[in-house]
């Protein structure tokens, strides 16, 4: 059952598993988050970074295993342009180091989704924001 003491978040989500995408889209929204845009790459994200929806989020997550470009990869490629919003990095293979999680200002979320470990998350990186 949602929280009642929703928050009003859009994170931006970047992930090649469509069906993957689609939980964390229907399971965040029923607290109020709004998971928009979604892309399947790392370089659709990095063409799209003039949209809207992009410089109105609030956070980001990137799956760690895209094709091509990997989201870890894509973390620092945003860090070296100067993105300070929060990033989560997901994946169902291992966490990154924490070294390499430090360096680029990032939590690590395993996959599958544990919905409340996702808000959790999410609420502490709005509260640091």
């Amino acid at each position: 059952m949602p929280n009642k003491q929703q928050i009003k978040v859009t994170l931006v989500y970047v992930e090649d598993e469509p069906n993957i995408a689609q939980l964390l889209v229907s399971g965040l929204g029923l607290f109020g988050i709004s998971v928009h845009p979604v892309f399947m790459s790392a370089e659709a994200l990095l063409d799209n970074m003039t949209l809207p929806a992009f410089e109105n989020a609030d956070l980001f997550f990137f799956d760690i295993r895209l094709p091509k470009m990997t989201g870890l990869d894509l973390a620092k490629e945003l860090r070296q342009r100067g993105e300070k919003r929060p990033f989560v990095l997901v994946s169902a293979w291992p966490a990154p180091s924490e070294t390499e999680l430090a360096a680029i200002d990032a939590q690590f979320l395993p996959k599958p989704f544990d919905f409340p470990d996702v808000i959790q998350t999410i609420q502490q990186l709005m509260q640091e924001k």
